[in-house]
């Protein structure tokens, strides 16, 4: 009686640690795509600090005005601040995609939602540092594809990785004012 008590005590704990585990991402996976998203809004915190020292006001950004006429100033540094959070936001991309190819075979689909959930929590600030509609992006593209499978959430950073493409090419930067 005492060993069957055992087993069935294993059982349950084995049912919920597997639980657990596909509530979300863990370990490695974990830290590497919430780090990545991190760097993304650090680095957009870091741009407006450097903005408002410049009387650029990134709160005055519209839906359809994200550039110098709706802050005031600082056209090409407004510019270069959307490439440099592009430039952040396509590594962290890399890393979504890195994780769910990883992940394709044995990942559950708690998992595959939290990368999307990530990605959909940093389309934000990207919106807030003028990249239009990201998040209408996002969500139009978990629409179309479960961010629930390895392949959904693939195509979802496609779609993300688009836009960003699409918006770096927008910003026609003077070579001598480029900081790369």
């Amino acid at each position: 009686k005492c060993n069957n008590k055992t087993f069935n005590n294993l059982l349950k704990l084995t049912i919920l640690v597997n639980l657990l585990i596909s509530c979300g991402l863990t370990g490695a996976t974990k830290i590497k795509l919430e780090s990545s998203a991190k760097a993304i809004v650090d680095e957009i915190d870091a741009i407006k600090k450097e903005a408002a020292s410049m009387g650029v006001n990134f709160e005055a950004f519209t839906d359809s005005e994200t550039g110098r006429k709706a802050a005031g100033s600082g056209g090409d540094f407004i510019k270069q601040a959307k490439v440099r959070a592009i430039k952040v936001a396509e590594n962290f991309l890399t890393a979504i995609e890195e994780e769910a190819t990883k992940l394709k075979e044995t990942g559950s689909s708690g998992e595959f939602s939290a990368m999307y959930d990530l990605m959909f929590e940093v389309s934000e600030p990207l919106e807030r540092i003028g990249v239009q509609k990201m998040k209408k992006t996002v969500s139009m593209a978990a629409e179309e594809n479960p961010p629930t499978t390895a392949q959904g959430v693939l195509e979802i950073a496609k779609k993300m990785r688009e836009k960003l493409i699409q918006v770096k090419g927008k910003q026609k930067l003077n070579p001598e004012t480029t900081t790369e």
